[in-house]
């Protein structure tokens, strides 16, 4: 009855954290350049459940055991993983919005804690002059400098900024990762690489479309269907939890009885 208990246990816990992430993907549904998440479940290792049979007869006493089955002992959260792919792009037609056509390639900004890296292309010009994303982070040229904004400008596939009063074109810094998926998370939209595990290198031809922007990856009706079964199958463990319960108070109750 206990091994009941904590493998439905363990199985409450893993859709608790199912649903955290759901719940996530659905509340950045809307959020440019936001990436899915998916959580990775691992089962428990199962064990040999075995029966000891004893027959006996006025001459011989024997013991066989049978086996009846594996059992599972439980779940467990395994990783949490980013879903990579490009979301739809749509036009907005506003000069600041840039996107990034290829799978793998960042927008390099500058932080308090040093360069990260986003697919989020909803950039602004502040007060100052300076292109930055939506947190007020500069954006940052191929020389790691921040970008001056001045008149009017367009920007080509290849992230070269031409300005139309005769300003020296400057081009956007865009990271190319050999594994995206090893990036550090920060927020909903900046990525790190401290580490160094991602294997980044500069793009030369990042593809880049202004005026467009990448939609987040999030299909929202498929993340409410998969929080319906977590919480159905959260509910479900639930009743097995309360059926261990009443087991266990009978069994509990029977040992102490006298009759």
């Amino acid at each position: 009855m206990i091994k009941g208990w904590y493998t439905a246990a363990s199985g409450m816990m893993m859709q608790m954290s199912r649903q955290d992430v759901i719940a996530n993907n659905i509340a950045n549904a809307a959020t440019t350049g936001f990436k899915k998440q998916i959580s990775i479940s691992r089962t428990f290792p199962d064990m040999l459940i075995s029966r000891l049979e004893t027959t006996t007869d006025s001459s011989n006493l024997t013991e066989n055991i049978k086996a009846i089955g594996r059992l599972g002992t439980g779940v467990g959260l395994e990783a949490i993983v980013t879903d990579l792919s490009v979301g739809n792009l749509a036009k907005t037609d506003t000069p600041t919005d840039f996107s990034l056509v290829q799978t793998g390639s960042y927008f390099v900004v500058e932080t308090e804690q040093g360069e990260r890296y986003t697919r989020n292309g909803a950039f602004k010009i502040n007060s100052e002059g300076s292109l930055t994303d939506s947190q007020g982070n500069p954006v940052l040229d191929e020389d790691s400098k921040p970008i001056k904004i001045s008149g009017e400008f367009s920007v080509d596939r290849r992230g070269v900024i031409s300005f139309s009063d005769g300003t020296t074109a400057v081009t956007l810094k865009v990271m190319q990762f050999n594994d995206p998926g090893k990036l550090e998370r920060i927020g909903d939209s900046l990525y790190s690489n401290e580490n160094g595990t991602a294997g980044s290198s500069r793009s030369s031809n990042p593809d880049i479309l202004q005026g467009y922007l990448e939609e987040s990856n999030v299909n929202a009706i498929k993340e409410m269907v998969d929080l319906l079964s977590v919480v159905r199958a959260y509910e479900s463990l639930q009743k097995v939890v309360q059926a261990e319960d009443e087991a266990a108070g009978v069994a509990i109750d029977q040992v102490g009885s006298t009759s």
